[in-house]
């Protein structure tokens, strides 16, 4: 069996249910039922029990993180050194689960913050810096990993050239859409779906 990250796995959970201390602190304060989900334009369109949104979120969070990092070490390779590029996709749900839950808190307490320029603003930091990894990441180190797979070398650099120079991209559209109606930021979303099943469409084509 490959070897766990456990140091990783342990710190990113802890790190997930770190916003359970934050609901502990504001607890009295915060109504029975909270908005835990928003719309576009910032209106809050699901809600869950207190205690669901302070502590139960967080631990779905970590639950999920645990999972995530055990398949992905697992799936890993047997050089025991960890990609950069793994280790920057394994703190993604750590950071979105502060984020928020962070957010959660802060709206019933009166907080104004803007939860589509908040989200928009992590997803096009973290976007822009999976985008300058991807192509880093050796043919030998993902293989196993992308799916689908390019069948050589010269295939697989330009695709992770390609998508890297798409993420980047886009994570930057995503950041100058914040200034402009959230219509615009769903058609960015929209169009990194449509490009990413294309460039998955012409590896699919390449590999034949």
């Amino acid at each position: 069996m490959k070897k766990i990250d456990w140091k990783t796995l342990i710190i990113t959970c802890i790190v997930c249910l770190l916003p359970i201390l934050f609901g502990v602190i504001f607890y009295e304060r915060l109504p029975e039922i909270m908005p835990i989900h928003f719309n576009m334009n910032n209106e809050p369109n699901g809600f869950a029990s207190k205690n669901f949104a302070l502590f139960g979120l967080p631990a779905l969070m970590a639950v999920l993180q645990a999972f995530c990092c055990i398949i992905s070490d697992i799936n890993g390779d047997k050089k025991g050194k960890k990609p950069k590029f793994v280790v920057i996709i394994q703190w993604i749900i750590p950071i979105l689960s502060v984020v928020i839950s962070v957010i959660t808190i802060e709206i019933p307490l009166g907080s104004t913050v803007d939860v589509r320029k908040s989200i928009l603003l992590v997803l096009g930091i973290l976007y822009m810096i999976i985008g300058n990894y991807m192509p880093k990441m050796s043919y030998e180190d993902m293989k196993g990993k992308m799916h689908p797979m390019p069948k050589n070398e010269k295939l697989y650099r330009k695709t992770r050239r390609l998508m890297g120079y798409t993420f980047v991209m886009f994570g930057f559209i995503l950041l100058v859409s914040i200034a402009f109606k959230p219509i615009i930021s769903w058609i960015v979303i929209i169009m990194l779906v449509v490009v990413l099943l294309m460039e998955c469409t012409w590896i699919h084509v390449k590999n034949k």
